[in-house]
């Protein structure tokens, strides 16, 4: 009896306890800054890029290989608002290998990596494990948005215990660029009409000298030479700064026409001159070729990338119970990948042994590109469907360049 009556008073003495857990995810506790969860890049709102350079240190670093980074020149540091040279262009993070050990934000030399220590970071249940493959606009939300206020490094907050004990301060306040601070006085320079971006310098002279045809004209013309990388890039911008205006209803500004025009028409290596056409054909090919034509689709980092991505997409498709199409099984053949058949890398073998195709310039049908534009207008297709609504022309007409139709969409062949 005196054994029932002890565990009835222990019983009702849980009853003015208080409660020690929360009705997740309806209720969540306040994480500690140290928390992490998964690395994010950092947006620097004082020049209003990413703070990431593409170095690879951090992937060189990572212990499971989970990251992939390319660099290319930064052109706004040409214009005067960033220090950074170089910038990475693409980056991406395998969440579903990533096993948050922090090594990537200790070797980051630039402040441009940190493990977010927020709710958001955490919560990425999906249904299929490639969803977890983030890219660089993933990795930039948390930063750019304000989600992240307080961008944590252990080694910070060791040197700030270090700093108040011994009685000093800290000189250079990390991450200052990406603190709620910058994001404010960001949207402040903007509502003055001074750019998102601080100028640092005046921006450097685009244009070079080139002699026009004539032999003995001492005078020169500004022309331009871009690289087909660079031209590539900023073709692609203002192409997409035109298409932001059309698809907001906007009239496109002369200005955006014109760069869209200019690029278009440009040729890598080929002088083209400031009156809006090419520079004169007097001007000497060796010298174009010495302009500085940068960049190596074929290098062994690129190379890599395009086979990570295929092998991707090839694994994917296994695992539906599909075939891989021949233009995936091209791809996998040219960048050397194990999962490409002996049939493939000899038609490779084959295509780059002859002399027509090897002379053969880089056009805008290539397999990877005809793949390219065919999963697109699927992927658009498959989304208004969901939606209810009605499938662009345009991508109708590219369907049906594939010889696809909106009812196999719908059927799922």
């Amino acid at each position: 009896m005196i054994g029932i009556l002890k565990g009835l008073a222990t019983t009702m003495s849980t009853f003015s306890r208080k409660t020690v857990t929360v009705e997740y995810p309806d209720d969540k506790r306040v994480l500690p800054i140290r928390q992490r969860s998964f690395p994010v890049l950092v947006w620097d709102f004082d020049a209003n890029e990413q703070a990431c350079t593409g170095c690879n240190i951090c992937v060189r670093n990572c212990p499971v290989d989970c990251m992939t980074a390319i660099m290319v020149d930064n052109p706004k540091h040409a214009e005067g608002t960033s220090d950074r040279r170089k910038i990475g262009e693409k980056f991406w993070i395998d969440y579903a290998r990533c096993m948050r050990c922090n090594i990537c934000v200790e070797v980051c030399p630039f402040e441009a990596i940190v493990m977010d220590n927020n709710w958001t970071g955490h919560e990425h249940a999906v249904y299929d494990r490639l969803d977890l493959h983030m890219d660089i606009d993933d990795l930039l939300v948390a930063s750019k948005t304000g989600a992240l206020t307080v961008p944590f490094r252990p080694q910070d907050r060791i040197t700030q215990i270090e700093a108040d004990v011994s009685g000093e301060t800290v000189e250079e306040i990390p991450f200052k660029f990406a603190l709620p601070e910058a994001r404010k006085a960001q949207e402040e320079r903007v509502q003055r009409g001074e750019g998102p971006a601080i100028q640092l310098r005046e921006p450097e002279k685009k244009a070079v000298a080139a002699t026009a045809a004539g032999g003995g004209a001492a005078g020169a013309e500004d022309v331009e030479i871009l690289s087909e990388r660079k031209l590539r890039a900023r073709r692609m911008k203002a192409e997409r700064e035109m298409q932001a205006f059309v698809d907001r209803g906007e009239a496109v500004p002369p200005e955006v026409a014109a760069a869209v025009e200019k690029y278009q028409n440009m040729k890598p290596g080929v002088p083209y001159g400031g009156g809006g056409a090419p520079a004169a054909a007097g001007a000497p090919a060796a010298d174009a070729a010495a302009s500085g034509v940068q960049g190596d689709p074929n290098s062994p980092r690129k190379l890599r990338a395009r086979r990570m991505r295929a092998e991707r997409d090839a694994k994917a498709l296994v695992d539906q119970g599909q075939e891989i199409t021949p233009e995936l099984m091209a791809v996998l053949a040219e960048t050397g990948s194990d999962m490409a058949t002996e049939e493939a890398k000899a038609a490779v073998a084959a295509a780059s042994a002859a002399p027509a195709a090897a002379e053969a310039p880089e056009g805008g049908d290539s397999p990877r590109k005809l793949r390219a534009r065919r999963m697109r207008a699927e992927r658009a297709a498959k989304e208004a469907l969901a939606a209810g609504e009605e499938v662009p022309d345009d991508v109708v007409q590219t369907l049906a360049s594939f010889d696809i139709t909106i009812e196999s969409l719908q059927s799922g062949d």
